[in-house]
């Protein structure tokens, strides 16, 4: 064979069973050859030794049957991914997933427990990554991706991942559901009906996973969805009770507790917050005492109960300080700001106010962010500057359509339209007021005390309008 010929065939012998038997073909093939051209006489039974007579007698169908099991071998997705990945498994470049994941979630952080969940989702996501059954030049280059800031690489890998495991059936279920939960960590920041897909497949795949369904939850929550949010989270809670994890059942109480808040049903609001607060006690979670504490307030702050509200307020603050937790630093210090301004002390209220954004805004809170802009907008409003009130509504309502809240915009557009009525456009503040209404009702929150202020501001309307007309 010359050179030209082999470069041919050369591709083709990289399995190490076909390595192995081209050898041994090549070698019995150079023997043979020199025993018939008489450099080398053939050997006796008398003077041969056993192994060398069994290697003459046999070494040509060994050598045959080797070179065909590699090329099988070779050519089964199976053995080829299998080899792959032992050749290639330790070239997988290092990064650290956990760095990257804040990276990646920094322009779009919202509350701290949903921020803290999809974190550990991404960071899991790019661990993952690193181990799929995926050429090493493909899962290297999807890293560095992720470095960038891009997902669409990795996003590709895991939808094949996700593809190959429900190809095999029931017995691959729950690889096929990680690699569901990987794409809705991916696609959680840029779009959140395709996590919502993908959070929906892996519960369907994996129904006995109560990640899963918290994560769903999350997703639920944030596009408004609260019944279907709530749902998630009592599937959460039955598991984590079966499972015996009291942390997962603290993590689903406080979330059904935010799920009660925004519909205004703040009695069982509070008694989730506290029974979650409980939990985080007994183990010893300074962090989610924090949240317990904060969301205990907002339910006392809602209800008009303002000692009570502070009181939750300041022990958070005082665990965020030891916890040196800026994001929480940033929630308490708006909600104090909330407690000046109610009782009004509207000079120290801004003071908190403005602390609370600059942290905010140096963190990438977005969400917090637009939190504190609207706080702004009403403290400028009570005071009568309504042009720097109405700039301050618009500035948050343009965070929450990006961050697409539809609690911080229901939120926006009724403080807009305050601004409105104020200025004595009823017909703007009236379009603003029905905004707002219609996405508390999509939320399915139409009880909550917003929700009802804006109505009986509508009727209020309505009948001053009849009153005039006749």
């Amino acid at each position: 064979m010359n050179l030209t010929g082999f470069a041919k065939i050369a591709p083709y012998l990289t399995h190490p069973l076909v390595l192995v038997g081209f050898g041994l073909l090549l070698a019995y093939g150079v023997i043979n050859q020199l025993m018939k051209s008489g450099l080398l006489s053939q050997v006796t039974k008398k003077d041969s030794g056993l192994i060398i007579r069994l290697f003459l007698r046999y070494g040509f169908w060994l050598a045959l049957v080797l070179l065909l099991a590699g090329f099988g071998l070779q050519f089964s997705d199976r053995g080829l991914s299998a080899w792959n990945s032992y050749m290639d498994k330790e070239k997988v470049v290092a990064i650290n997933a956990g760095k990257v994941a804040r990276e990646l979630l920094a322009p779009m952080q919202g509350q701290l427990q949903a921020k803290d969940e999809q974190i550990k989702a991404l960071t899991e996501a790019i661990t993952a990554l690193s181990k799929v059954d995926a050429p090493v030049k493909d899962i290297n280059a999807a890293l560095r991706a992720l470095e960038q800031g891009k997902t669409e690489q990795a996003k590709a890998i895991f939808a094949e991942v996700l593809r190959t495991k429900e190809a095999q059936g029931r017995k691959a279920n729950k690889e096929a559901a990680a690699a569901a939960r990987h794409l809705g960590a991916l696609a959680y920041m840029n779009s959140p009906l395709e996590a919502l897909g993908h959070y929906r497949k892996a519960v369907q795949l994996d129904p006995d996973n109560a990640v899963g369904w918290n994560r769903l939850g999350i997703l639920l929550g944030r596009t408004g969805e609260l019944g279907q949010a709530e749902e998630a989270y009592h599937k959460v809670l039955a598991l984590a009770e079966a499972h015996q994890d009291q942390e997962e059942q603290a993590m689903a109480l406080g979330n059904l507790g935010n799920v009660y808040q925004t519909r205004g049903e703040l009695d069982k609001a509070e008694e989730m917050h506290r029974k979650a607060l409980e939990l985080d006690k007994a183990l010893g979670r300074k962090e989610g005492m924090a949240i317990n504490y904060g969301n205990l307030g907002l339910v006392y702050q809602t209800r008009g109960e303002l000692d009570k509200a502070e009181e939750m307020y300041r022990k958070s603050l005082e665990l965020n300080k030891a916890l040196g937790s800026k994001e929480g630093l940033a929630r308490d210090y708006g909600n104090l700001g909330i407690m000046y301004a109610i009782r009004g002390d509207l000079d120290k209220a801004e003071e908190m106010y403005r602390k609370s954004l600059d942290i905010s805004e140096a963190l990438g809170l977005k969400e917090a962010t637009a939190n504190q802009y609207g706080n702004l907008g009403l403290l400028y409003d009570t005071r009568g500057d309504l042009d720097r009130a109405e700039e301050m509504h618009r500035k948050a309502l343009e965070l929450d359509k990006a961050l697409g809240s539809k609690q911080g915009m229901a939120m926006d557009y009724g403080n807009l339209g305050n601004v409105y009525r104020t200025r004595g456009e009823l017909d703007k503040a009236e379009e603003l007021w029905k905004k707002s209404l219609g996405l508390y009702q999509e939320m399915g929150a139409g009880q909550h005390p917003h929700a009802k202020k804006l109505q009986g501001l509508l009727d209020e309307l309505a009948q001053e309008r009849s009153a005039a007309a006749q």
